[in-house]
């Protein structure tokens, strides 16, 4: 990158992390260059990628790309990342994502609005079917205000597309690096709830190939086992152990009911985890 690159102090800063997306994220960055026109740097954290998936992208010079010698996982890279930003906005997006020029527009309206809080955009699958992407946070006081009808409830969302404030992101933390993969947007929100951090909800939808990259490193039952040790963790964290033994066997009991044929895979994960610590 020239000096007057480096220099530049855009708005917004689109930040991802790759570990050997593949075609993905050159799906992801050519998306990102036709539909957007604000202005905004792309900062690629690559956790030692083998796949080749970065070459030829540092020729742009809104792309900057930082290599790292080992994959230290989602929530480092991207804090990793958002030192190295320099956008007002930070924007968390996944590198099996791709966007459209509805986003343009949410953007255009938030570097107007100024603001400081977080954005949720909508996601799809590959059929344009909506994706669900609001969970209650699995905490037994806040799950009984959410029975309860009370409206002052913790929500989560995937990590996938996330944009915040860059005073924001620091307010809280950033990621929370306790964990290496999954359960970290979880934490992440639930860390902004407890600071008062407001979330809104962008009408935007980005089209979200689920398990794009993952798909191709781990097996089912690997990433099952990743997912369930990454969310007892979460548990394990705020002193609620008590609370994922209850929890837990609650949401398998749902499984079994609305996805039988998942429940076998997320049973035999579950008590396998148990004796992890």
């Amino acid at each position: 990158m020239n000096n007057d690159n480096i220099q530049r102090k855009p708005e917004l800063s689109i930040i991802i992390v790759n570990f050997n997306s593949g075609e993905l994220l050159g799906n992801c960055i050519v998306s990102i260059l036709r539909d957007i026109d604000v202005d905004f740097e792309v900062v690629v954290y690559d956790n030692a990628s083998s796949d080749m998936s970065v070459t030829g992208l540092s020729h742009n010079p809104r792309i900057n790309i930082i290599y790292s010698e080992e994959n230290i996982g989602f929530a480092r890279a991207n804090n990793l990342a958002a030192k190295a930003a320099s956008g007002r906005l930070l924007h968390f997006l996944n590198p099996d994502i791709e966007v459209n020029a509805t986003l343009n527009d949410a953007y255009k309206q938030l570097i107007t609005a100024n603001g400081n809080d977080i954005w949720v955009t909508g996601l799809t699958n590959e059929l344009g079917e909506v994706q669900k992407n609001k969970h209650i946070v699995p905490r037994i006081g806040n799950m009984f205000r959410h029975l309860t009808g009370n409206s002052d409830v913790a929500l989560w969302n995937l990590g996938a597309s996330i944009i915040i404030g860059y005073e924001a992101f620091w307010r809280i933390g950033g990621w929370p690096e306790d964990y290496f993969m999954y359960a970290e947007d979880l934490d992440f929100f639930y860390t902004a709830y407890r600071f008062r951090i407001p979330v809104h909800y962008l009408e935007t939808n980005l089209k979200h190939i689920g398990k794009g990259t993952t798909k191709k490193i781990w097996s089912d039952e690997q990433r099952a086992m990743i997912v369930e040790s990454s969310y007892r963790k979460f548990f394990r964290k705020y002193n609620a152990n008590w609370e994922y033994l209850l929890i837990r066997p609650l949401q398998l009991f749902y499984i079994l009911l609305t996805e039988p044929a998942s429940f076998v895979l997320y049973g035999k994960v579950f008590l396998k985890t148990l004796f992890i610590k």
